[in-house]
């Protein structure tokens, strides 16, 4: 991770290249806080614009893979940084001069009548750096996490039938794993485990599965969640 850390006092004005691997150790630590898990390790393919005044554009693209839940099914779902992101392009500034900038704006304000703030240097488009070095790394670990899903299918895509709602069987390994009912090219009308109906029709005297209580569960605590954060905003 080394190399993406710059010393800039070791870089001429003009562009240079930077080709940094993404050990997987380290991208789990950035993933940790979600359920993504990594195989591989990653790269950074990564190019910087060094202009005299130590303003520096970086650019560049991520190479990496890792894996989350399927929505549907829970079988594992691929996650490709290099294609879900677009190339990165972020210009970095002495953080000194951004201070100076923000003074120098909220000095400017001053003669308009109000009392308005100096800005802070964290709202300005540019991000800050201190000192001789420019650290990548957060930029990087960043843009990982952005690339994270709201919801992603296994490989099967829009054809995952997900799980049984009365047993919680994987119904594509239950399909797939009947050679009648692959061959059939149609998802059932049953489960193949526990027989519910997927249409959501069941005969009466039904009885609940631990797995569907779980479910009711899960939806009563939602509801109760809901109502009560409603409640509260009406007051």
């Amino acid at each position: 991770m080394a190399a993406l850390r710059i010393d800039l006092d070791e870089l001429e004005e003009g562009r240079h290249e930077v080709e940094a691997s993404l050990p997987q150790a380290w991208i789990g630590e950035v993933l940790s806080s979600t359920d993504a898990q990594t195989r591989d390790d990653g790269r950074a393919h990564l190019e910087l614009d060094v202009q005299g005044d130590r303003t520096v554009l970086v650019r560049g693209r991520l190479e990496l893979r890792y894996v989350v839940p399927c929505a549907r099914c829970l079988d594992d779902a691929f996650v490709d940084v290099g294609s879900e992101t677009q190339d990165l392009c972020v210009t970095y500034v002495p953080a000194e001069r951004l201070r100076q900038w923000a003074e120098v704006s909220g000095e400017a304000l001053e003669g308009e009548g109000d009392e308005i703030e100096p800005l802070d240097p964290s709202e300005l488009d540019e991000l800050g750096y201190e000192g001789k070095h420019l650290d990548l790394r957060e930029l990087v670990s960043e843009q990982i996490l952005l690339a994270y899903p709201m919801r992603a299918l296994c490989a099967r895509g829009e054809a995952c039938l997900g799980l049984c709602s009365n047993c919680g069987a994987n119904l594509n390994h239950a399909v797939e794993g009947d050679p009648e009912l692959a061959a059939a090219g149609s998802p059932p009308s049953a489960c193949p485990k526990c027989g519910h109906r997927l249409d959501g029709s069941e005969p009466e005297g039904a009885a609940d599965t631990p797995w569907k209580k779980a479910l009711a569960g899960v939806s009563l605590q939602d509801s109760g969640s809901e109502g009560k954060g409603g409640g509260g905003s009406k007051g």
